[in-house]
């Protein structure tokens, strides 16, 4: 007899299956706070139609079809059914329902936006006017400076443990999506400014015995800062030279790939840095690099070679 998830055993299942993710560690809180909510949103949607039975993948279309009226972009919706498309096929391992009804439903067709970067110079406008005293403010120029020089992402930022640094060999170990390690290399004075930083952090945990002593971006009260602290941070910092909206931690690791890329970095070596799975994922910063690509041209055409050997012969 086939068997069907029916909607008054969603609530249950959907604790199963965030249990689940948490037990086995296999996604960032953050991602597991949005599954709960996107799960939460379905479970409400499905009350509001006042269905009572099995669900089907027609469910999942209508339930994509309100989101579609309620004006929500391709992005939040794709990431909307690959949570159900997870959490449908947790249930098939699990046995509980034989097919997942998300399967074959197409994502959407994502418009290709460009990043939004930073120029070199309104990077070192922001590093050189942020003051290193007190240890709070050192504490930000801190932050700012390793999400550019590191390519880090919010997440990773935040989870940073003192662990993870190796000061001998000047490299950061950090924890990707997907629960997958990498090693980012570190400039001389990125790891000098972040063993100073880790006085003045020392300072504040003598301060509180029973505080956090793993992290290393911490409050003066001892407890870590969460992605929301480091998000005001970096806000509070770039918005003296961009614009609204575009003063999110993301906007620095764009920066950190455009940069390298126009100063002529290998674009695999890119995509090692900040680990990404697929090269194609990388490629969008070649397109916001028309400077690399100018250099590029002029320094392997012929003809670009042929002009300068003229140029200096007159």
């Amino acid at each position: 007899m086939p068997k069907f998830l029916l909607v008054r055993d969603l609530s249950e299942q959907v604790d199963r299956f965030l249990n689940q993710l948490e037990r086995l560690n296999s996604c960032s809180s953050q991602t597991i706070t949005s599954y709960k909510q996107d799960l939460r949103q379905f479970l409400d949607f499905l009350h509001a139609q006042q269905i009572v039975g099995a669900i089907t993948r027609l469910h999942v279309r209508q339930f994509l079809a309100f989101l579609s009226e309620k004006k929500s972009a391709p992005a939040t919706m794709n990431r909307k059914l690959a949570c159900l498309r997870s959490f449908f096929k947790f249930l098939v391992s699990q046995n509980v329902i034989e097919r997942n009804p998300t399967a074959n439903i197409a994502f959407r067709k994502m418009p290709r936006k460009l990043p939004n970067v930073l120029t070199e110079n309104q990077i070192l406008s922001i590093l050189h006017g942020m003051p290193e005293e007190p240890a709070d403010a050192f504490r930000d120029k801190v932050i700012i400076e390793l999400f550019y020089t590191t390519g880090m992402r919010l997440q990773e930022v935040a989870s940073l443990r003192v662990s993870d640094i190796n000061f001998v060999s000047q490299q950061l170990q950090v924890m990707r999506k997907g629960r997958k390690l990498r090693w980012v290399p570190l400039t001389a004075q990125m790891s000098r400014e972040l063993e100073r930083w880790l006085v003045y952090r020392r300072q504040w945990l003598e301060a509180c015995p029973s505080a956090d002593t793993a992290h290393v971006f911490i409050a003066p009260n001892g407890r870590p800062l969460g992605p929301r602290d480091i998000s005001r941070i970096v806000d509070r910092a770039l918005s003296k030279v961009a614009e609204k909206g575009k003063t999110h931690p993301h906007i620095l690791r764009h920066s950190f790939a455009t940069h390298l890329l126009n100063q002529g970095a290998d674009l695999v070596a890119v995509k090692e840095l900040l680990g990404h799975e697929s090269l194609s994922t990388t490629q969008i910063y070649t397109h916001v690099s028309p400077g690399r690509l100018q250099k590029v041209y002029l320094q392997a055409h012929p003809r670009a070679k042929l002009r300068k050997t003229t140029s200096r012969s007159l």
